[in-house]
């Protein structure tokens, strides 16, 4: 009887270890995982704001029609450095799922696309600039999309 006792508490004791080792083990994921997703919203917001500033210093060369050209193709060219755009980006392809970093890629190429016609020598109501600018919103606007599918994922 005794012998019996001892089984059943030893028994109760595993079961209550197991249990908690199983919980501690669901906490400790979830909690990473939150940790994760929230490093990961931090990296993206800092891509997005980097192409957006990129981007606004890219449009503020298209509208300086009074300046020399070589002087609004280096500012444009300056952008994408000044703010940082490469490393952000490669920040976030380390981090994202790698479909969210094609796309990234591709709104990066399509800023840069957007950069070299204004270097080019073309104006914002130009339409080479005109449809550039379009193309690099509809990356980014895709970006955004593949970014918040990413972040709600569990």
């Amino acid at each position: 009887m005794e012998w019996t006792a001892l089984v059943a508490t030893l028994v109760g004791a595993l079961i209550g270890v197991g249990s908690t080792l199983a919980t501690d083990r669901s906490r400790w994921r979830r909690e990473t995982g939150e940790r994760d997703r929230e490093t990961l919203r931090t990296v993206s917001a800092q891509f997005l704001e980097a192409l957006t500033e990129a981007r606004d210093t890219i449009s503020d060369a298209s509208r300086s029609g009074h300046l020399p050209a070589d002087e609004r193709a280096g500012l444009a060219r300056a952008a994408t450095l000044t703010h940082g755009v490469h490393a952000k980006q490669y920040q976030l392809e380390l981090l994202a799922a790698p479909e969210v970093g094609r796309i990234a890629r591709d709104a990066s190429y399509r800023l840069l696309l957007y950069r070299d016609v204004v270097v080019a020598g073309h104006l914002r109501d130009d339409p080479e600039c005109a449809e550039a600018r379009r193309a690099f919103r509809e990356a980014r606007q895709s970006l955004m999309t593949a970014m918040r599918t990413a972040l709600t994922r569990p």
